[in-house]
């Protein structure tokens, strides 16, 4: 019996052992497992600020729970970190061009608000690109303000549209070798039916009258002072120059027309319509072809593909009857140098439709970013070696007005005679930046090496001083080189 109760004694002891030695041994492995999340997210908290373009930015995302760190068979990051308020495992993942919050989460870009209120530091995306406001801002619209910093594509290269990467732009010789020569481009503008005498037709080679206004169910608006129109038309015909049809520009009534467009493209029969419209105004008048001033489709979305479309039918029908088919296009590039996202949706099957393009290599932004020589230059390069396009098809833009007053050049010159030799002067109050006489021709000769000609927003903003005039300028030099 005693033996019986000494087996029982040991056995319990044992047993309890064995409990005891297991709840010891669990109680070490819970702290060991607190300890090493607590560890790793210290860890992690002292390396969170990685370098991104020279700016320190917490690099946090939302990722798996917590608890798969410790006693799961999933693989996770080793650079996991846990949440402490959603319990939640924060994996770190390249910038993407997203901001970050106060608790260094990170967030999609805001789309920018034009009635929001930004203040420096402050990013949003606009038109494919990630901004920085550098101060307090509403309003500023990023991609045409000195107020927001350019930090490039949100998420790596810009998307192309289909027909942008494909062979390069045809570069045969076109039937109407006068396209081959140095062209001078003036847009005129209809409500200033007064002006026709700015117009030297000694020096410009191509009028555009700007605009016939479209509507949304694919009709055009009454031409504007049609009799300014019939007398321009006249006069350049006297003197071998040709008139286009401008058709579109920025707004009307200070109301933007990019959604008319696209309603007015909308389906084949709209976009039919349109094409006749456009047809009918320019046999009524007698232009020689059309200007079109679509501002402006773009890569994301449907616009690229219906701008296409409607481009390639306006060049089947006009160039059946010899007429011309041009088209306003953006920059190209930006102030900063880089490729303006939206220049893709202008595709190759577009540049090879039209006769040659009139690049708006102005409106930069701002103060100096305006329309400096540099600005030309790189817009000059991105659509003849970046595009493929030859050179008589790229007609170089040039403005004849200052930013941020939007003054014209004569009018400047009225209050401030000297300004002809320059490129900002002070004027109302605030430094003003434009084109003077000697950018001018410096642009021109560039133009004439490189490219296919000149163009002009607009005509009617020179001075009537032939001295100081910038058309006279333009003419000068090309004829000089």
């Amino acid at each position: 019996m005693k033996k019986i109760q000494k087996l029982i004694y040991v056995l319990g002891g044992f047993v309890f052992g064995v409990l005891l030695t297991t709840v010891v041994w669990l109680c070490i492995e819970r702290n060991r497992d607190i300890g090493g999340i607590e560890n790793l997210k210290k860890s992690q908290e002292e390396s969170l600020f990685t370098e991104v373009d020279g700016e320190q930015e917490k690099d946090i995302v939302l990722g798996e729970e917590a608890d798969k760190i410790t006693g799961s068979e999933e693989k996770t990051d080793e650079n996991a970190v846990l949440d402490e308020e959603t319990d939640k495992t924060v994996i770190p993942e390249e910038n993407t061009g997203q901001n970050t919050n106060s608790a260094g989460v990170k967030e999609e870009a805001d789309s920018w608000d034009a009635a929001a209120v930004y203040v420096g530091g402050d990013t949003v995306s606009y038109q494919g690109r990630r901004y920085r406001a550098k101060w307090w801002t509403q309003g500023e619209q990023p991609d045409s303000s000195d107020v927001w910093e350019d930090l490039g594509i949100l998420d790596g290269e810009a998307v192309q549209p289909e027909g942008v990467d494909n062979a390069p732009i045809d570069a045969s010789v076109p039937q109407d070798t006068e396209l081959t020569d140095f062209k001078v481009v003036g847009y005129y503008p209809s409500w200033k039916p007064d002006k026709l005498q700015m117009v030297d037709f000694g020096v410009v080679t191509h009028v555009c009258y700007a605009f016939a206004i479209p509507t949304s169910d694919g009709g055009l608006l009454d031409l504007e002072n049609p009799e300014t129109a019939k007398t321009l038309i006249a006069s350049a015909h006297a003197n071998g120059a040709k008139v286009l049809l401008s058709v579109g520009g920025w707004s009307h009534n200070d109301v933007p027309l990019e959604n008319v467009f696209m309603e007015a493209t909308a389906d084949e029969e709209r976009r039919e319509r349109f094409v006749e419209s456009i047809l009918a105004m320019c046999d009524a008048y007698g232009f020689d072809g059309v200007d079109m001033d679509w501002e402006h489709p773009r890569v994301d979305g449907v616009s690229a593909g219906q701008y296409e479309a409607l481009m390639l039918a306006l060049s089947e029908k006009l160039h059946e009857e010899g007429k011309l088919l041009t088209a306003a296009v953006l920059s190209g590039a930006t102030a900063d140098g880089n490729i303006y996202y939206d220049a893709a949706a202008h595709t190759n099957a577009v540049l090879n439709a039209v006769d040659f393009i009139n690049v708006m290599a102005y409106d930069g932004g701002d103060g100096e970013r305006h329309s400096q020589y540099q600005f030309a230059v790189d817009c000059g390069t991105y659509w003849k070696e970046m595009r493929g396009l030859p050179a008589y098809k790229v007609v170089l833009g040039v403005p004849f007005y200052a930013r941020p007053s939007w003054a014209g050049y004569g009018t400047i010159l009225e209050s401030v005679p000297d300004a002809f030799d320059k490129d900002h002067v002070a004027y109302n109050g605030m430094e003003v930046y434009y084109n003077g006489v000697d950018t001018i021709a410096e642009k021109t000769m560039y133009a004439k090496e490189n490219l296919g000609g000149i163009m002009i927003w607009e005509l009617t903003q020179d001075t009537s001083d032939a001295d100081k005039s910038l058309l006279q300028a333009i003419g000068e030099a090309a004829e000089s080189y």
